[in-house]
Formats: structure tokens, C-alpha cells, sequence
């Protein structure tokens, strides 16, 4: 499934000027080492639509031009529109390890750790339906030693709970 989804993915963003709005999320739990690793991929055309609407800046992602405050208000926005809680009431502090562009998409590379073992997650993933009405949050979240679930978030509904 992964794999379709990365095919359709690249496909849309080299044959349409993607009038699809989405981004993907890959989430790796750890429940016993208390830790969740993610990925979440997002068109850079959409990240410049969030630098020049919210911020006033044309941030001309990954060229000589690109403004110096652009991947750090960047960083900024994903975690006020993207959220992690465990176990009844623990926000997860996800800190970005990189920024990755590949192809037309930016790869943001987080991590974070809970308190104690992990029993419950919840996801909040509200990317770009501040912008764009139609958007589509895609989210594999991969329970380590057990299955990967897939989620479809939007703006009418933007949070998932799983049980562990």
C-alpha cells in the first residue's frame, strides 16, 4: 500500500500542477522505548502558498532566492497544525531532526519521546486546512511489533486515536 501511494504520489507531482491538495505522514510508535519517529511529505508550492499568506514573505523554497526565515517559520507552522498525545494528556514535543526536498516536495523528519510507555496516541493533523478547503491529510501510523493504519484526515475531521 505504502508503495501505491508513493507511485501515485510522484505521478500527480510530475504530471498535474496538483490540483489534489495532500500531504502524507509515516509515524513509527514504539510503545515499550516510549518513542514515535515521523515523516511528513508536503508540496513546496503549498509551503510557499503558508510563507506568503501567514507570514507576508515569498519564501522561494529551495532555490538561491529562498528567504533565510523560511524553513524555521516552517518548522513553526507544522507544529501548531500538527500534534501528538499520549496516554491521556501528554503533548509530545516533536522536535525536527531535518527539511529534505526531493523532487517538488519537502520532507519534514521529526521525532519525540514520552514520559512512560505509550498505551494511547492521538493525532491531530491540520497541514494546510487553514489554506486550502479540499486538502487531505494522509497519515500511516506504524505501531512497532504490530500494523500500520491508514488515516485520512481533512478539515472536518483532523484527529485519530489509537489504541495500543
Amino acid at each position: 500500500m505504502i508503495l501505491f501511494l508513493a507511485v501515485w504520489f510522484n505521478v500527480c507531482s510530475t504530471f498535474f500542477a496538483h490540483p489534489l491538495y495532500v500531504s502524507v505522514t509515516n509515524m513509527d510508535i514504539d510503545a515499550q522505548k516510549r518513542s514515535i519517529e515521523l515523516s511528513i511529505r508536503i508540496f513546496t508550492d503549498d509551503l510557499e502558498t503558508i510563507l506568503h499568506n501567514k507570514y507576508n514573505i515569498d519564501g522561494w523554497i529551495g532555490t538561491p532566492a529562498e528567504h533565510r526565515d523560511s524553513r524555521q517559520l516552517l518548522r513553526e507552522y507544522v507544529n501548531e497544525r500538527f500534534s501528538v498525545v499520549v496516554n491521556n494528556g501528554e503533548k509530545i514535543g516533536l522536535v525536527t531532526d531535518s527539511m529534505t526536498i526531493i523532487d517538488d516536495c519537502m520532507w519534514f523528519y521529526m521525532k519525540g519521546a514520552a514520559q512512560q510507555a505509550i498505551r494511547r496516541v492521538e493525532i491531530d493533523n491540520r497541514l494546510l486546512t487553514d489554506f486550502f478547503s479540499n486538502q487531505n491529510n494522509l497519515v500511516y501510523a506504524g505501531i512497532i511489533g504490530g500494523d500500520v493504519k491508514y488515516y485520512k484526515l481533512d478539515r472536518k475531521k483532523s484527529k485519530i486515536e489509537l489504541s495500543l
